[in-house]
């Protein structure tokens, strides 16, 4: 997992890279304030924060009930996200100033960005529920944790930069 892992923050890595080049670059760069809205950013963060926690209680519950409650909850919070990056997608191709994937450099690297993590969340999604599903041991569990708290942290700099920098 960790050599997975390693492959994977060069993929976030060279999204990051290729943003930062286009902004810089960029003789004008939209304010994400205008475009995009925070409070329901603010709120999927907030999600997936809540999902680290309560996958940590999971790889640390006594008893599989325990462990299939917080399994639960991750798996709750995941979709939670997942459908509010599926609304704000919806949000933003419908609105007064529709934003399509090709609406220019500032979208492009916008769905770049989130679609890509929202694969990554896919992917942790469909893992917890085949851990609740299953008997699992605990180095499978502990597995799934580092990928899930891997997806969770990709989050911060995507929220960080997408919709918390302004323009300039």
């Amino acid at each position: 997992m960790w050599t997975f892992l390693a492959t994977d923050v060069m993929g976030f890595g060279g999204l990051f890279i290729a943003y930062a080049m286009l902004r810089v670059r960029a003789e004008s760069w939209p304010d994400p304030r205008e475009r995009l809205a925070l409070a329901p950013a603010a709120a999927m963060t907030f999600m997936l924060l809540a999902s680290s926690l309560t996958m940590t209680l999971a790889t640390r519950a006594a008893d599989r009930k325990r462990r299939l409650l917080w399994l639960g909850a991750t798996l709750a919070l995941g979709v939670a996200f997942l459908a509010a990056g599926v609304a704000e997608y919806a949000h933003l191709a419908g609105g007064a100033s529709p934003m399509g994937f090709s609406s220019g450099l500032y979208a492009s690297v916008f769905y770049a960005l989130t679609g890509y993590h929202a694969l990554h969340v896919v992917a942790g999604v469909v893992g917890v529920a085949l851990m609740c599903r299953a008997k699992v041991h605990q180095q499978a569990l502990e597995t799934m944790a580092l990928y899930w708290h891997f997806v969770d942290v990709a989050w911060m700099p995507i929220f960080t930069f997408i919709y918390l920098v302004p323009a300039r």
